[in-house]
């Protein structure tokens, strides 16, 4: 079953992202909380604890063993993970859930997931692919309450999306087309804008 759509790039570009500059994020969280107590002991604490927690995603989802054994090492670590790395895996678990047509489960690993995420982007991110799921078990309201959790700009568009899929689940044609409307108008729209307007002339014809 497809509940995820043209936010599967965002996904990616953030992982890499933490893998690859997690010392470089360490840092810059360091400089932020510049001047409070125990500098020293937070500094070399928190670079190890992201360190640590990005050579162990890397390690939880590195392709070895069996399917099961994969999926028992990926969900020990999301469980493990209180931090980012633990929101990445989460949308891995969720991801593999879906393939499996398992949306509960989907559902179940994107909440966990949800307060792990430490910045906006990835809170969002998370939402969306939620809502997604939440729509693709039937529930629209509950996909319309965390579509409105989506607070980014560059997000706008895929949670207007969201939005017009919902309430067209709940017949509600006019407000789904209004929400389309809003969403190919909004600011850096991308690649969601031909969609919706796909969606959009369907509707009108």
């Amino acid at each position: 079953m497809e509940v995820y759509t043209t936010e599967n790039e965002q996904v990616s570009v953030l992982k890499n992202f933490f893998v690859e500059n997690g010392k470089a994020i360490a840092a810059g969280l360091i400089i932020g909380i510049g001047g409070i107590v125990g500098w020293n002991y937070y500094q070399s604490h928190q670079v190890t604890q992201l360190q640590d927690a990005a050579v162990a995603y890397e390690a939880a989802t590195v392709v070895k063993g069996t399917a099961e054994e994969q999926l028992t090492r990926l969900k020990l670590f999301a469980k493990e993970a209180n931090n980012t790395y633990g929101a990445f895996a989460g949308l891995d678990l969720a991801q593999k859930s879906v393939e499996s047509n398992d949306l509960p489960g989907a559902e179940a690993a994107l909440t966990a997931a949800l307060p792990k995420a430490d910045n906006e982007e990835l809170k969002d991110l998370i939402n969306a692919r939620l809502a997604r799921v939440q729509l693709g078990q039937g529930n629209a309201d509950a996909a319309l309450s965390t579509a409105g959790n989506i607070k980014g700009k560059g997000w706008a568009a895929y949670a207007q999306d969201i939005r017009g899929d919902a309430l067209l689940h709940k017949g509600d044609v006019k407000g789904a087309q209004e929400a389309y409307t809003t969403g190919i108008q909004s600011e850096g729209a991308g690649t969601i804008k031909s969609v919706m307007t796909f969606k959009l002339d369907n509707l009108a014809g």
